[in-house]
């Protein structure tokens, strides 16, 4: 991919973090899944230590969580690569970089959407 189109990606992805995260901050503190204040629903940890997954039941906070996490992995991996294509501009360092922030990649989007649908099922 060329790198016009790669940095397109990344400022879409940026735009991507403010709206998921607008979106996710409206779901946490202005809608209430439990019927109760904002406080008891999304900030009280008393009760039990895994009180806080009853918020996770909102199907569209468990939506905006993931776009989130897609959103900011592709934003914080591709900054990753800019950097070191800037500190260590050899091209062998480059290529093996983009191989290993790929694989990092993979990992975060599985591994973040594995806790989110726990999340969401024990929630």
């Amino acid at each position: 991919m060329r790198e016009r189109n790669v940095m397109l990606v990344h400022y879409v992805s940026g735009i991507g973090i403010l709206v998921f995260g607008a979106v996710h901050l409206f779901t946490v503190f202005f809608t209430k899944p439990l019927g109760e204040t904002i406080w008891e629903t999304t900030m009280l940890f008393e009760g039990h230590q895994f009180a806080v997954l009853e918020v996770y039941r909102n199907a569209l906070l468990a939506t905006s969580l993931w776009f989130l996490l897609l959103f900011t992995t592709i934003h914080a991996l591709n900054g990753l690569r800019v950097i070191i294509t800037e500190l260590f501009p050899v091209p062998v360092v480059r290529t093996a970089s983009k191989y290993v922030l790929f694989a990092l990649g993979v990992f975060l989007m599985v591994y973040g959407t594995r806790t989110i649908i726990i999340a969401h099922m024990i929630g």
